[in-house]
């Protein structure tokens, strides 16, 4: 279960960072880092045209791989949806949709 809520709270920190991310920018990212329990996440993506892209991989502390993959797209001036699903070492699958908009809007 811990497994389950590190790459969620992973996966979720992902795509706010790529919601982030201004429209107009297009370009590609990648990212490397270390959880408090030694799991490690590498992953990267692109954006361009208001989209963007993101795949990833977290390997946990005790073995087992995680894959991630997702979208995101504009909406509007300081909103954006997506999409991600996350597969697990078992081949189970996850997905889940969201949305984010800046604060006051």
């Amino acid at each position: 279960m811990m497994m389950k809520s590190m790459i969620v709270a992973a996966s979720a920190a992902l795509a706010l960072s790529v919601a982030t991310a201004q429209a107009a920018d297009a370009g590609t990212w990648s990212t490397r880092w270390t959880g408090p329990r030694g799991g490690t996440y590498e992953g990267g993506g692109s954006c361009a045209g208001g989209a963007c892209q993101s795949a990833g991989t977290f390997t946990g502390p005790f073995g087992g791989v995680w894959h991630h993959n997702g979208s995101s797209h504009q909406v509007a001036p300081g909103e954006w949806a997506g999409e991600h699903t996350v597969t697990g070492p078992g081949g189970g699958t996850w997905q889940n949709r969201w949305t984010w908009h800046a604060a006051g809007r």
